[in-house]
């Protein structure tokens, strides 16, 4: 017997490839007679992760058109409607000695730069359950257990709709005529911790709620809470990017929820199966509050 040169299997010398992986066998391989001692196969050496990027950010809110298509190379159009939109864009996502180079580069063009690390863009949110609010402070249930976020410790408040529908199925025959109702959420990010508390309008207990509609109530939030600081509602604008839901907070509002979902199929295919981009909300909440910290000066 003699192994594979791939997958490090015996195979018999007598094939031209081998049984297990399918990949061709030398020739001194297949025609080897001499006895190999037999023993467990070396596993194959595990690929080097691939290391985080790094996010270059634009600050178009003072660039003209044709300074911002020649360094970006963009056309005319491009760079027409980027310095219209006036906000910041995500140029680029690169290695770290690659990012400091480009971004060296286009500050030389008289652009206005930042440099975000992945990690920094992608912290996990803490997400709230429940809660009321003040112009003083808000008082929140979270995962964690309570949690006051005072006013004078936030930084930015991020918010957006996020896009929802049914995972397509190719067993599915039948025409799909029910829609799922777009989501609506709110990041506060505070100063004192680098997690955004993410509140969620339809999986949120509100204490109190006068106007009837979680997202006008989470508006009003915003208004009184977060008088005279940074807002973003720029997500608005960006295509949604869907990727599978994840599993709703523990409250008793997503309990009552899975009361009403549809059952699996015949061959257990979860018929309910929800696709979002809320994934894409909390990178872009990520580097937007990075951002504002390098704006502010907070650590």
């Amino acid at each position: 017997m003699s192994r594979c040169p791939s997958c490090g299997r015996p195979v018999a010398v007598a094939r031209a490839s081998c049984l297990y992986c399918g990949r061709p066998l030398a020739d001194e391989t297949r025609l080897a007679t001499a006895p190999e001692t037999v023993g467990p196969a070396m596993p194959a050496p595990a690929a080097a992760p691939e290391p985080p990027g790094t996010l270059l950010v634009l600050d178009l809110a003072s660039v003209d058109e044709a300074s911002l298509a020649r360094a970006a190379s963009l056309s005319a159009y491009e760079a027409r409607l980027l310095v219209r939109r006036g906000a910041l864009h995500v140029h680029r996502v690169l290695g770290v000695t690659e990012a400091e180079a480009e971004a060296e580069r286009l500050r030389r063009e008289g652009l206005v730069v930042f440099l975000v690390p992945e990690g920094e863009a992608r912290i996990q949110p803490l997400r709230a359950l429940g809660g009321e609010c003040s112009p003083e402070a808000a008082t929140l249930r979270t995962e964690e257990g309570p949690l006051l976020v005072h006013r004078e410790d936030l930084l930015l408040v991020v918010r957006g709709p996020i896009a929802r529908e049914y995972r397509p199925s190719p067993k599915r025959r039948r025409v799909e005529t029910a829609t799922l109702e777009e989501g609506y959420r709110v990041h506060l990010h505070r100063r004192s911790d680098p997690r955004p508390v993410e509140i969620d309008a339809s999986n949120f207990e509100f204490g109190f709620a006068p106007t009837g509609s979680s997202r006008l109530e989470l508006d009003s939030w915003v208004d009184t809470l977060a008088v005279g600081l940074a807002r973003d509602d720029e997500f608005r604008r960006l295509p949604p990017v869907l990727a599978p839901a994840e599993p709703e907070a523990r409250s008793a509002l997503a309990a009552a929820g899975r009361l009403g979902r549809r059952p699996r199929d015949e061959e257990g295919e979860d018929e309910a199966a929800v696709l979002d981009n809320a994934r894409q909300f909390r990178y872009y909440s990520g580097w937007r509050a990075a951002i504002e910290r390098r704006r502010t000066g907070t650590g």
